[in-house]
């Protein structure tokens, strides 16, 4: 072989090699170790940083796609971490419903007050639209890993209220920019106080406000039930929550890969229902019997009355342009039917 055909030949070798790597390259090795930044407004320490920590070892042990976590809000209130999303810079979060609501509104049908009686309607509702709203975040950019949520909500106050005519004089915190608090707010007739997640504790301390709506678990692992003394008996409305990533953060990660870490990862976020289900319960129990909280029963003959107002609230934020659409919420109306009748 003359030099000549000997450089030819390796340089076809050498551009063959290479174009191989790039595409190697291009599709994503499978050796390699993908980094997917999540963030949250969950505390360190909650059960909700735990599952998210013991699912990243086993995702990052048997996939290599390493999730590294912003927890406590480091990464801005949630409507910044969608727009964090959105531009790239942050690859997923842990949102509540108030988040979910950013990106796909019609979720918030699940938190309706006054609308749902127990969590297996919930649940039911909850497996009848997962595929819609799985759907829904897709078209949007998203990929949907599962269910992750607050719980049942109460009012908590450092002033007792008996009943709606007592908590309409009380100066209750209002997540600011929550189209469907904002709409309770007006149909129970109730003072609300803009304010971010963030700002609710100190606000509480200043005395800008006296009362807050949160889950138990919640409460607590906010801070917050250090500045309470009473609780209302009854629930207000369920709180949501889900982990989403953006689909180009989502494509980063080899394909083969993929159906692996939404397995894995939702198992670990049902396994986490029911965990917050539990802390929920014993939270109730803890707020009582170890800081004191006075649990304020609601009159009984108020009940329809709550109802009532909760189902106008359901039927002003469905149609065009509204949160979710009349055809969904018929489909909500005829599950919850389905299951009463059981």
């Amino acid at each position: 072989m003359t030099a000549k055909k000997t450089i030819v030949l390796l340089t076809a070798c050498a551009l063959a090699l290479g174009s191989g790597a790039a595409l190697r390259a291009w599709a994503g090795d499978e050796d390699d170790e993908i980094e997917i930044k999540i963030a949250t407004q969950a505390p360190k320490g909650t059960v909700w940083m735990n599952a998210l920590e013991d699912m990243a070892k086993e995702v990052k042990k048997k996939t290599k796609v390493a999730f590294i976590y912003f927890p406590g809000g480091a990464l801005g209130d949630e409507k910044v971490v969608t727009q964090s999303m959105a531009k790239g810079s942050i690859g997923g979060g842990l949102f509540t419903g108030i988040g979910l609501g950013e990106v796909l509104p019609e979720v918030r049908i699940l938190e309706l007050p006054f609308f749902y009686d127990n969590v297996d309607e919930i649940d039911k509702v909850k497996k009848e639209l997962e595929p819609d709203f799985t759907k829904h975040f897709e078209e949007k950019g998203y990929v949907f890993l599962g269910w992750a949520e607050v719980g049942w909500a109460y009012i908590f106050s450092k002033v007792e209220s008996k009943g709606l005519d007592e908590l309409k004089k009380r100066k209750i915190w209002l997540w600011s920019g929550d189209p469907l608090a904002e709409q309770v707010f007006k149909e129970f007739d109730l003072s609300g106080t803009p304010l971010s997640l963030a700002d609710v504790l100190q606000s509480l301390e200043t005395g800008m406000i006296d009362s807050v709506y949160n889950s138990p678990y919640g409460l607590i692992g906010l801070q917050w039930h250090s500045k309470i003394k009473f609780m209302s008996k009854m629930t207000v409305g369920h709180g949501t929550g889900a982990l989403l990533v953006s689909k180009k953060d989502w494509e980063r990660i080899p394909s083969k890969k993929r159906d692996r870490v939404k397995k894995l990862c939702r198992e670990h976020l049902d396994k986490l229902l029911a965990t917050i289900r539990q802390k929920n319960d014993d939270s109730i129990k803890e707020l009582q019997e170890h800081h004191g909280v006075k649990i304020t029963e609601i009159p009984a003959d108020e009940m329809p009355m709550y109802k009532k107002h909760g189902a106008k609230v359901a039927e002003d934020m469905a149609g065009e342009g509204r949160l979710y659409s009349k055809e969904t919420l018929a489909k909500v109306k005829a599950v919850l039917e389905g299951v009463r009748k059981k």
